[in-house]
């Protein structure tokens, strides 16, 4: 699944009624440890995939809360966009809120990955996981239909 072109609207997600900040989401934020956003910038039309946790971890913010209610990319790219541009042209999206940090990390490794982030001119993300592969080229669509041939059971040698 490659997410080309225009960037479609997403049904249903509107400013928050609660004390989210300015993430969408409907529901109260803030349980668990983190979760997964998504900025979407609605004059370029083009996405950004992050994380953010509830709590700091680190030795001089153990346990206090994070500026998550403001936040907005550790993206350098997106946020020199950002500083130029008013905030109204992009919209804050929080796709889910995780109770592990290990899940956390996996849904956006694995979020990042179903988009093909890094190949994709749509997404601002060149990296997953502070990880920087050298993609010169996408997945190919035979390793896309040999893969899922396999996955769904298919008989996976009647093309060789």
């Amino acid at each position: 699944m490659k997410f080309e072109g225009a960037v479609p609207k997403i049904e249903g997600v509107k400013p928050s009624r609660f004390n989210n900040g300015h993430w969408s989401f409907p529901e109260q934020m803030g349980t668990g440890v983190g979760f997964i956003y998504v900025i979407r910038d609605t004059v370029l039309e083009r996405l950004y995939l992050g994380k953010k946790l509830f709590y700091g971890t680190g030795q001089l913010n153990k346990g206090k809360e994070s500026n998550w209610k403001k936040y907005t990319s550790s993206s350098k790219v997106l946020t020199e966009v950002m500083k130029e541009r008013p905030r109204s042209e992009f919209e804050f999206i929080c796709i889910e809120q995780y109770k592990s940090k290990g899940t956390l990390s996996y849904s956006e490794t694995w979020s990042l990955c179903l988009v093909e982030a890094p190949t994709s001119k749509v997404w601002y993300n060149t990296l997953i996981e502070k990880v920087s592969w050298s993609v010169k080229e996408p997945i190919s669509d035979r390793h896309k239909a040999r893969l899922n041939m396999i996955l769904t059971w298919k008989d996976f040698y009647e093309d060789q």
